[in-house]
């Protein structure tokens, strides 16, 4: 990436620092030590045919995300924080992770659109 490159880049900052929360949300909750690596590949949507949900966290989704950012080519849409609490239901300690996910759907589904406030 060059210097005009860069400039010509969408700053999404919000983005950028949901990322470092949710990976520091995946660390707190003990899923994730050591630096985070490649992103596994799998076939089915979240990983559930091929691991436990909490381990699709922490080997696709956070590395996706820190390839999003670093290449600045964030997905149309985002329905993880679904995912997440359906699988992650009844878990409080999760709670943190399940709202910095939220967010993030919010902002790639809105294009980082500010949240309206609810009637």
């Amino acid at each position: 990436m060059g210097l005009t490159d860069f400039w010509k880049r969408p700053a999404v900052p919000l983005r950028d620092a949901l990322v470092d929360q949710i990976e520091q949300a995946l660390r707190a909750l003990g899923w994730l030590q050591g630096p985070v690596g490649a992103p596994r590949h799998v076939d089915s949507p979240f990983g559930i045919d091929e691991m436990p949900f909490e381990q699709w966290p922490v080997q696709v989704f956070l590395p996706r995300l820190q390839e999003a950012r670093r290449d600045g080519q964030w997905p149309p849409q985002s329905q993880v924080a679904v995912a997440a609490r359906r699988n992650l239901d009844g878990q409080d300690e999760c709670e943190p992770l399940l709202q910095l996910l939220a967010q993030l759907d919010h902002d790639i589904n809105t294009g980082g659109a500010p949240a309206r406030d609810r009637l």
